[in-house]
């Protein structure tokens, strides 16, 4: 195959070169001479469809870009626009910031966890930790939850958060606190709350599961029969302390794995 310049491929061959390209630290082992620029390997490979494509050429230097479609677009390079799925928001466009750091999980991760969540979500109280764009609240109020709290330390985020719930008027049923998860799940238990559903998707690579799940046995905030949903790389599967609480199931979305959780009995 030829490989010129302007030409986008896709499939096997845009595989072959992007893993070429990350194995052997830019360069590739089909084209010798091919470099790159790129994003991180794992949040290129979080991405469904990759287009790998030569844009010049310069004496023997092919020069590449790696680019991502995805249902999350990126806005003048400063903020993330993404959909609501399903429910009575479907449609609706959410706005937030790109602060560099966090990014809205592709569309597809919404749809499969939210689908299995279904049957537990209308009339629950749904509490969202490391709430970051706040994709997952607006995807839990648009499906029913009476009530989405979310905690995330960003101030950026946790505003646009709230006005994009002032926006579509959800502000009766969905709220964000700007607070460190690990200062607000005590004061949430001495509250007395009791969440149905928990979800956690914090920084991947610090061993922030493990601190949050032992946060949560400490301070337990999750009601009896509830459940907590907790998000991480699938490489990191066996290494996380899952402790005692119950694991009812794993589902494996390629890099990354939701693990169902229940309290202990």
């Amino acid at each position: 195959m030829t490989y010129s310049p302007r030409r986008t491929y896709r499939g096997r061959v845009a595989h072959s070169l992007l893993w070429g390209l990350l194995i052997v630290g830019g360069r590739c082992p089909h084209l010798p001479h091919l470099s790159y620029r790129a994003q991180s390997r794992h949040e290129i490979a979080a991405h469904p469809t990759i287009r790998v494509s030569v844009v010049a050429r310069n004496d023997n230097n092919w020069i590449c870009s790696l680019v991502v479609d995805s249902k999350v677009k990126k806005k003048n390079n400063d903020r993330f626009e993404f959909t609501i799925i399903a429910g009575d928001l479907k449609g609706r466009r959410i706005h937030a910031p790109n602060l560099g750091h966090t990014r809205p999980p592709l569309s597809r991760l919404r749809k499969s966890i939210f689908d299995f969540l279904k049957p537990h979500l209308p009339g629950a109280n749904y509490l969202d930790l490391f709430s970051g764009t706040g994709s997952y609240l607006f995807e839990a109020v648009s499906r029913g939850v009476a009530s989405a709290l979310g905690v995330e330390s960003e101030p950026e985020l946790v505003a646009s958060i709230m006005r994009n719930a002032e926006k579509y008027k959800v502000t009766d049923r969905l709220q964000c606190r700007e607070e460190d998860v690990f200062e607000a799940i005590p004061k949430l238990k001495s509250f007395g709350r009791l969440f149905d559903i928990v979800m956690i998707a914090p920084p991947q690579y610090l061993g922030m599961t493990d601190r949050t799940l032992q946060c949560l046995k400490t301070h337990p905030v999750i009601a009896p029969s509830g459940l907590l949903i907790c998000q991480h790389d699938t490489n990191e599967t066996r290494k996380i302390d899952f402790m005692d609480f119950s694991i009812e199931q794993q589902r494996k979305y390629g890099n990354t794995t939701f693990t169902v959780l229940r309290p202990s009995s």
